[in-house]
């Protein structure tokens, strides 16, 4: 009898690529300290090159251009005049809703690769923590308690 392989999916080879790096990767001071480096400078740029870019493209390609009033945008949020995409009026945003949903993509922007490498750490963390069979007990032994 000759035994049958089954076929794997590309998604399932890579799972199980992804699955045995992390089940036998260890850390060395070096390659840790160099990988710090690398993500916090990674991080940095992203942060800040993105939000840079936006904070461009919506004043000098939109025109979404000003300080944030936002006494401004409760008085007066929407502005029914235009249409529903347009330069103007943006999801019949006002001006001043416009500027606050300028600020708040910028904000994203430079918030969401800290967030992400923060996710994706504890999530990968946690996976290799089932891969090997650790139990689910992750405090720490000995002195007082």
């Amino acid at each position: 009898m000759s035994q049958v392989e089954t076929a794997r999916s590309p998604l399932q080879t890579v799972k199980h690529h992804v699955e045995s790096f992390l089940r036998d990767f260890e850390w060395s001071w070096t390659s840790a300290v160099l990988f710090s480096l690398a993500l916090l400078f990674l991080i940095m740029i992203s942060a800040a090159v993105m939000a840079s870019w936006w904070m461009y493209y919506a004043e000098q390609k939109l025109g979404w251009q000003g300080p944030t009033d936002l006494e401004a945008f409760f008085l007066d949020p929407f502005n029914t005049s235009g249409s529903f995409f347009s330069r103007e009026s943006f999801l019949w945003l006002s001006k001043e809703g416009l500027l606050m949903l300028r600020d708040a993509v910028a904000m994203g922007l430079s918030t969401g690769p800290i967030i992400t490498v923060l996710v994706v750490s504890a999530a990968l963390q946690n996976w290799r923590r089932k891969l090997r069979g650790e139990s689910g007990d992750v405090r720490p032994t000995g002195g007082y308690r």
